[in-house]
């Protein structure tokens, strides 16, 4: 094997196999781009983990490990070091970062590798960490036997033919330049047919390449031997050719499903024609491909790699298209198994296709500032319409308009220009609301107002007020309730955050009704991983009945009825699928709001009809309960699914929640966010970076502001990361001013909000002319909270408190999902997460 060095002392492995266990002087160590000035020693220190440790001297670039090295099948940490003589001593000059070098189990001559042994290990190949990266790569072989190579020329003509299809038009290309085959090179029985020919022709002139197919298969052999995995799930490797069958139908298989993507590569016909010049070029290759059949795999592989490189000029977006492609591309290159990263911010996250194994590597939290601006309704009337209060936050509007209505609902509140904002009447009936009837911003100039009709809407305030009321036509009859509520969104999530649609909102704050609430910081601070699969419904049932009315359990006659409260998302789209084989009705789904108060049920499009049926949730819908007539009974109770999505088959119900200890969210600033940085939980490296502080801001002496260039300052708030830029916001977060920059503020006391000296550790800098002296706005600023950025982020080591497989090498299901939750459903706040995954590529794009 090979060591090399960068600059940076940055560690590069040609292979992660030191050798295995009892071999002595058998393999080799070459050490390059070690050297460094100064230095006149090098050394390898191996730990094994358990105490033990080897230091041994590579300083003449070349080292061969002995049987007491290899002493156990295992993984151990290495590090070189780079030292020179001091005195009587070596000193050190600069050491690598730590890598990882496996020792594996050594073999038997008379052991026979079993294939479903080694392919289920290959599937939890996960559980040996990310050590067996490096040696995920299945090695590429040529074939064994010249009908062998034929294959492999085929399946570089499919693949060809996929790129060709992709290019817009380059598949008519291709067919042209296979007429000398005397057929189409798309169809599999004729391209086989020329590639026989092509093996007769090599047959003949080149028997050499027989020695080299016989040569590259044992050395393919001898790769995937020394591919043995360790940690207790597989001590034998899976012989590529074992394999090649399956590998095969595999690829095929996917090559099958690209090309029935084709519509999808259509949508993307208007990029496509933006690069003619790729496309042709792409084209082109495709005819030269099948023009020419490689004679050997690895010239089928070249071939691919520059195909690939065509899809990508020609602007193939789709992201699981082009997992698709890379898969198809890899698995021709004969990797089985890839590793692939998620670094989504969001509350909960679909498992991707061929997904088999997830290791979270890190969670962070998220702060925002909450707030609800409507804290109280006003009776009145206009044109004969009345608003009349049926509770404190519910308004009953009816009536006949006797002329244009414009009825106040809320009382005018004081609002930032160019701040965003959200609004929703929460009309209960819509069937009034349209064109000018409906709820508007009184804004002072008339192309500024907005109307919403029960839906919500966001809308960039352009006054310094908003005053929300309802405008109807004349002779317009009405009768429903509303409970208004109103957002500042630019405050609650800062300046270009904020959510783009009201679904987006509510996704994340899905209760109809919150209280008023001038600001607050709130944090999703994460208390569990909840790892489920794609079955939502957890076949929980007894025997009773449910209530037409009101939704609850009753005495009235028996039915088979679901016992849980199934979570659901308000306005999505759910498929019952089943095991069953034969069609059966009358399946009620019941749905519940927030509270898991009934709002009713859905007869029809609930209904079973084989092989399943989608339906649409309510808009305030965030359970679901079913009831099965008795006749069904326990023939189907345990076989139906609930699927997120039109489409899908049954899978059994399972989730696996993990707590995260106590101990961890005791942390200081555990969920802590501000601006751009978050405190987080490297799961990976087992430590916990504390990179936000808060202070209160009532706790701190302030003075009126510089010469008058800002109303109020203090300089005690010490050790904050600073901008270094006057026209960049720094990364703080208050619950009552918004985050300024600098020059927005300095000079500039009209423009209220909050920031920090750009240059100047420990200054605060307020702008609020509502305040007269210092003395009155720090008695004020009691209880006001400010999260800011640390310059240096305190760092916690917790590996004591997790255990090593805390989160780490857990089976999930493709198209399941994986929720972080904080500890109040009512917030269902996107946090910043990364998981990696371990997928297999024969299952990607394939159904779930």
């Amino acid at each position: 094997m090979t060591i090399t060095l960068n600059e940076d002392y940055d560690v590069t492995l040609s292979t992660a196999l030191l050798g295995y266990v009892g071999e002595t002087n058998a393999r080799p160590v070459t050490i390059e781009g070690m050297e460094i000035d100064g230095a006149d020693r090098y050394v390898l220190t191996i730990d094994y983990g358990c105490g033990v440790e080897y230091e041994v001297d590579i300083t003449g670039g070349q080292w061969t490990p002995t049987a007491d090295i290899l002493r156990s099948a295992q993984t151990v940490s290495c590090q070189i070091a780079a030292k020179k003589l001091s005195g009587q001593e070596y000193i050190l000059v600069k050491k690598s970062r730590i890598f990882r070098l496996r020792i594996g189990a050594a073999i038997g001559d008379n052991a026979i590798p079993s294939p479903s042994v080694a392919a289920d290990a290959l599937d939890r190949i996960d559980s040996i960490g990310r050590q067996a990266h490096a040696d995920m790569q299945t090695a590429v072989t040529a074939a064994e036997t010249a009908t062998t190579a034929a294959k492999n020329a085929e399946k570089s003509a499919t693949t060809a033919g996929v790129s060709a299809d992709t290019a817009e038009q380059a598949a008519s290309r291709a067919e042209t330049a296979k007429t000398s085959a005397e057929t189409s090179a798309i169809q599999a029985d004729t391209a086989r047919q020329g590639a026989e020919t092509a093996r007769a022709e090599a047959v003949k002139s080149q028997n050499s390449a027989k020695v080299s197919a016989a040569q590259a298969s044992t050395a393919a052999q001898q790769t995937e031997a020394d591919k043995t995995i360790t940690a207790g799930y597989a001590k034998t490797a899976k012989n590529c050719a074992d394999s090649t069958a399956a590998d095969r139908q595999a690829v095929q298989t996917l090559a099958e499903q690209v090309t029935a993507d084709k519509a999808t590569v259509a949508d993307h016909a208007a990029k496509v024609a933006e690069d003619r010049t790729a496309a042709e070029a792409a084209a082109q290759t495709a005819q030269a491909v099948a023009d020419s059949l490689p004679d050997d795999y690895v010239t089928a592989v070249e071939k691919i790699a520059e195909n690939t490189a065509d899809i990508s000029n020609i602007k193939l977006t789709d992201k699981e298209l082009q997992r698709r492609v890379n898969a198809l591309y890899d698995m021709g290159n004969g990797v089985t198994h890839k590793f692939e990263t998620d670094s989504e911010t969001a509350y909960a996250k679909t498992i991707p296709t061929g997904g088999k194994l997830m290791s979270v590597k890190s969670v962070g939290g998220r702060s925002i500032v909450w707030n609800q601006l409507v804290a109280q309704l006003i009776e009145t009337t206009s044109a004969s319409v009345t608003g009349v209060k049926l509770t404190d936050k519910t308004l009953q509007i009816s009536g006949t308009s006797t002329n244009v209505v414009f009825l106040r609902i809320v009382p005018v509140q004081t609002a930032i220009i160019g701040h965003k904002y959200l609004f929703h009447s929460h009309a209960s009936n819509t069937t009034g609301l349209s064109s000018f009837n409906g709820f508007y911003n009184n804004e002072s100039e008339t192309d500024k107002r907005f109307y919403e009709y029960g839906k919500g809407i966001i809308f960039t305030n352009a006054d310094n007020a908003i005053e929300m009321r309802l405008r109807l036509d004349d002779d317009v009859t009405v009768n429903f309730q509303i409970t208004p509520q109103l957002f500042d969104l630019t405050a609650m999530f800062g300046v270009g955050n904020e959510p783009s649609t009201v679904e987006e909102f509510e996704k994340m704050f899905p209760n109809d009704y919150y209280q008023y609430n001038s600001g607050e910081i709130i944090t999703a601070d994460t208390e569990s991983v909840v790892v489920q699969g794609r079955n939502l419904w957890d076949e929980i049932w007894e025997e009773g009945s449910i209530d037409s009315e009101t939704g609850a359990d009753s005495t009235a006659p028996t039915v088979i009825r679901s016992k849980n409260y199934t979570p659901i998302i308000p306005k999505s789209t759910y498929i019952f699928a089943y095991a069953g084989s034969t069609a059966f009705e009358n399946v009620k789904t019941r749905f519940y709001d927030i509270n898991k108060k009934y709002i009713g049920y859905n007869d029809n499009n609930g209904q079973i009809v084989y092989p399943n049926r989608a339906f649409i949730t309510p808009l305030n819908a965030f359970y679901v309960r079913f009831t099965l007539p008795p006749q069904y009974g326990n023939v189907y109770k345990n076989d139906i699914a609930l699927i997120t999505g039109s489409s899908g088959t049954y899978a059994p119900y399972h989730s696996n929640v993990y707590h995260i200890l106590e101990a961890i969210r005791n942390l200081p600033g555990y969920g802590w966010s501000a601006g751009t940085v978050r405190s987080y939980v490297d799961y990976e490296n087992k430590k916990y970076y504390q990179c936000v502080q808060i202070v209160d801001l009532g706790t701190v002496n302030w003075v009126a502001g510089n010469s008058g260039k800002v109303s109020f300052q203090t300089s005690q708030v010490k050790g904050q990361k600073l901008t270094k830029n006057y026209n960049v916001p720094p990364n703080i977060l208050c619950s009552k001013y918004s985050t300024k920059t600098q020059n927005d503020m300095w000079g500039k006391t009209s423009v209220t909000g909050i920031t920090t000296n750009a240059s100047v550790d420990g200054y605060i800098y307020v702008n609020d002319t509502f305040y007269t002296d210092a003395a009155a706005f720090q008695q004020a600023m009691q209880g006001v909270v400010l999260y800011y950025e640390l310059e240096s982020p305190i760092v916690t080591d917790i590996s004591t408190l997790i255990d090593d497989d805390f989160l780490r090498n857990i089976e999930v299901e493709a198209g399941g999902s994986v929720t972080f939750k904080n500890g109040n459903d009512s917030y269902r706040i996107p946090v910043p997460s990364e998981e990696e995954y371990i997928v297999k590529l024969s299952e990607i794009g394939g159904s779930v």
